[in-house]
């Protein structure tokens, strides 16, 4: 920002530069007169002044005329310089036409916004008297007439552009400096769109550059459209009232009444307007009643400044801005309806409006990086007081869950070794400290026992708790039922009002060894894998049934087998042959039976052991509950 300002000083003080006092070049002030052509009658006139404040009368069409002593020999090429006129013109020199601009009835038209610069060959300039002419013609009403706006300049081409140039540069100056605050505040408007003010700041920069540009000397020799400069330079006059207030209301967040909005919309349609083709005596009209409006809001701007005045110091910095900018603005409308001749003050306004609004979106930003660190200091106190709370609540949990873990592992029986005459081995791994399978047994004599095998689909807490429900209910049940379809049909009852969303798969299976059946019975549960022991490949044994806890009325089937002697029987559930490596590959039943075919000569603890490393190197990271036993006839 700093070095913003700094550009922006540096560029104002070579704005001041002016062309220094060229003896080269004269001032034609006196002894012109002017020849009416409708009255036929040759008066004395001044220049600089315009002929309808000297007592003509629209329409005017007459010819002005000034004898020039030349007393040295012209070696270069000569120039006069007449400014801007409200009229057509022709302008010759003894006799012979140096230049031209706009046309003459019947097809009219006064480029009036044109500077009038013409060159005089050097062999066209006699020594002792010589003639200049100026023929015009004015049909506006609106228009001052004639070569009003200065007075008439004659010397050395070079010299007087070389001054054209310097007044150019001045323009250009403010015109680069308007287009720098342009860059800066689009750029800052895009990057952060939190406030619009930027924008509408922008906004007034570039309409100031299109403002500016008609009126440079040099750009009317460059054969431009000059209606499209007249329109071009009427639109961004009309316009700049909007983006300023609007620039205004967004600084302080408010939103614009009715009444500026219905003010604003009448500027933008006089703008726009402006875009059409229309007379010149059109144009200015629409101007004065662009005046009219401004009176009006003008005091609307400073209510809504007074308001903030106290309250915000972006608010005096603006107030001052817009104080100087609507002063030079009234000297300027001032001097344009008194005189017609508009000096120009106003860019050094809205210059100085456009620095105090800089300044203005500079400590507004200033403030809210102040305050968005002091939130960020007590977001941060706040944060750290809750992390030290939630590491508190952490440690409680994960003590709880521990104690939790612990208690369940106390209800899921350790199978290891001899089990009513079987090998029996068992594994039980939950993904978190506590889990949602759940394994049991139950011995009814001597000869008979019951295994259940299930998982509560999830993990953690909600699973842990409807294990432990079929915990409580096969300690009831296994009892009674030396049947694994009437154990599941009854359990099924029981977990219906528990289950909800939840789903549980589970298979009961039971060995009688005084028979040497096996019977079992499945509800969505993997089937068991029969390893015989006569050397044959392992096998997924049948079955199925619905989940269990969802049918209230399910009917179960029983399978059975011959029990014989080194047979196996495998259950698992799905967390071995779902566990997915990191190409998101399934462990699979392959492997699965692959591993229980080559480890067919182990003990089923080693065997179970084998069969976890493999799935652990599989999958490192577990994404279930890993439960699985090894039932061994010996």
């Amino acid at each position: 920002m700093l070095r913003f300002l700094f550009i922006c000083f540096f560029l104002l003080a070579c704005a001041g530069i002016t062309a220094q006092t060229n003896e080269e070049v004269r001032r034609l002030e006196s002894g012109w007169t002017f020849t009416d052509f409708r009255r036929n009658e040759t008066k004395p006139v001044q220049v600089g002044k315009g002929l309808v404040e000297q007592g003509y009368s629209v329409p005017v069409r007459g010819v002005y005329r000034l004898e020039v002593d030349i007393t040295e020999s012209a070696v270069y090429t000569q120039g006069i310089f007449l400014d801007r006129l409200h009229s057509v013109d022709s302008t010759y020199w003894n006799g012979k036409p140096v230049g031209s601009t706009g046309r003459f009835s019947p097809d009219y038209y006064p480029y009036w916004i044109s500077s009038r610069f013409y060159s005089i060959p050097a062999g066209s300039i006699s020594l002792g008297k010589n003639i200049l002419e100026v023929q015009i013609e004015c049909r506006e009403v609106e228009f001052m007439c004639g070569i009003f706006r200065n007075i008439p300049r004659m010397g050395s081409y070079e010299s007087i552009k070389d001054e054209l140039i310097y007044e150019d540069l001045r323009q250009l100056i403010f015109a680069s400096l308007f287009f720098g605050i342009f860059i800066q505040q689009a750029i800052s408007y895009i990057l952060n769109r939190s406030s619009h003010a930027g924008l509408y700041l922008a906004a007034t920069a570039i309409l100031f550059v299109t403002w500016r540009i008609p009126i440079l000397h040099k750009i009317h020799f460059l054969d431009w459209d000059p209606e499209l400069l007249v329109r071009t330079l009427f639109f961004s006059q009309c316009m700049f009232p909007c983006t300023i207030i609007l620039f205004v209301y967004s600084l302080f967040e408010e939103k614009p009444s009715r009444i500026v909005i219905s003010l604003l919309s009448l500027d933008v349609i006089i703008a726009f307007i402006q875009f059409f083709p229309l007379k010149p005596d059109y144009r200015f009209q629409f101007v004065y009643l662009w005046y009219v409006l401004l009176a009006f809001k003008v005091p609307l701007l400073i209510t809504l400044l007074a308001r903030f005045y106290n309250k915000k110091s972006e608010a005096i910095v603006v107030s001052i801005g817009a104080l100087v900018a609507t002063c030079f603005g009234i000297l300027d409308i001032v001097s344009d309806l008194a005189i017609g001749k508009n000096q120009y003050l106003s860019q050094y306004g809205i210059f100085a409006f456009m620095f105090s609004g800089i300044l203005a979106i500079g400590i507004q930003n200033a403030r809210t990086r102040k305050a968005l660190k002091n939130l960020n200091e007590s977001l941060e106190m706040i944060v750290g007081q809750r992390t030290q709370e939630l590491e508190k609540q952490y440690r409680i949990l994960s003590d709880e869950m521990h104690m939790a873990g612990s208690l369940q592992s106390k209800l899921i029986p350790s199978m290891q070794g001899d089990v009513c005459g079987l090998k029996v081995n068992s594994v039980y791994i939950p993904m978190e400290k506590i889990g949602g399978d759940y394994y049991d047994f139950y011995i009814h004599d001597q000869d008979t026992v019951m295994f259940l095998l299930c998982d509560v689909l999830g993990h953690g807490i909600p699973a842990a708790l409807i294990a432990s429900m079929l915990k409580i209910s096969f300690l009831e049940l296994g009892p009674k039922h030396k049947e694994p379809d009437r154990l599941l049909e009854e359990l099924n009852q029981k977990m219906i009002p528990v289950v909800d969303k939840n789903y549980i798969t589970a298979l009961a299976c039971s060995f009688d060894l005084k028979s040497m059946e096996v019977r079992y019975s499945v509800m969505g549960h993997p089937n068991p894998i029969f390893v015989s022991g006569e050397g044959k490949a392992p096998v997924i044994l049948d079955g199925k049934g619905p989940i269990l806890g969802w049918i209230k009325e399910a009917k179960i089937q029983s399978w059975k087998m011959n029990l014989c002697q080194g047979d196996r029987y495998f259950f698992y559930t799905d967390g071995i042959t779902e566990a997915q490596n990191s190409y998101k590959e399934l462990f699979g039943e392959e492997r699965l039976l692959e591993l229980l075919s080559d480890g067919r000569n182990l003990e089923p603890n080693l065997l179970n052991k084998k069969i976890l490393d493999s799935v652990r190197v599989y999958s490192p990271k577990l994404s279930d509950d890993l439960t699985f036993f090894t039932v061994e006839m010996p």
